[in-house]
């Protein structure tokens, strides 16, 4: 009776053993395939941040090439225009946005898409929306300070707002606070002050 029960008490060990390595195995797998998905949503997320960053530039350029259709009789005194010329221009305050949401990206934006106004065009994949911006327009410069010398004149501030898109629905947003000098002055570029990730409500 000895032996056998030997060689049950062995059987009762290998068993265990083996149910400890499949759990271990198990846990492995686990891990791998949830770091494999951690992999994949940072890509897509540093896909779209490079793709708003992208949008912030191309809407910097809008400005450097003299797209100022704030000046035109149909721009607001604050919001955003909706006709094709203005697509994409508000005029706004600096403690407060003059444009919700939904004009930023969606069926309803009123944004400009990547390249409208710039003539760029940007390399997106199948399937994924290029980037869009809008400008806010919150000085007019020398007219907001009330300079009379225009030696003494201060630059247009504008708030930059884009947002990039990436795979399997991934956004990001980012905005920038920048000046822009005299278009008569040289040179011409966007003098950047500040930026920040927004989180929109809509964004999941």
């Amino acid at each position: 009776m000895k032996p056998t029960r030997q060689r049950g008490a062995t059987l009762m060990i290998a068993l265990t053993l083996l149910s400890l390595i499949l759990l271990l195995g198990a846990a492995a797998t686990s891990l791998l395939l949830l770091s494999e998905h951690a992999a994949r949503n940072h890509a897509e997320y540093a896909q779209a941040h490079l793709a708003a960053q992208a949008a912030l530039d191309d809407a910097c350029l809008d400005l450097r090439q003299g797209r100022t259709p704030s000046k035109d009789a149909a721009a607001p005194e604050t919001g955003c225009r909706h006709d094709p010329a203005g697509a994409g221009w508000c005029r706004g305050r600096a403690h407060r946005s003059a444009w919700q949401s939904a004009q930023l990206h969606g069926a309803q934006a009123i944004s400009a898409q990547y390249g409208q106004f710039t003539g760029r065009r940007f390399p997106a994949l199948p399937g994924i929306s290029p980037p869009r911006y809008l400008i806010e327009q919150l000085t007019d410069g020398a007219a907001a300070t009330g300079a009379d010398d225009t030696t003494n004149t201060t630059s247009a501030l504008y708030r930059l707002n884009a947002i990039g898109n990436g795979r399997d629905g991934a956004q990001v947003a980012l905005q920038a606070l920048v000046r822009h000098p005299d278009p008569h002055a040289a040179p011409a570029s966007c003098r950047s002050l500040a930026w920040r990730t927004l989180f929109l409500p809509d964004m999941e």
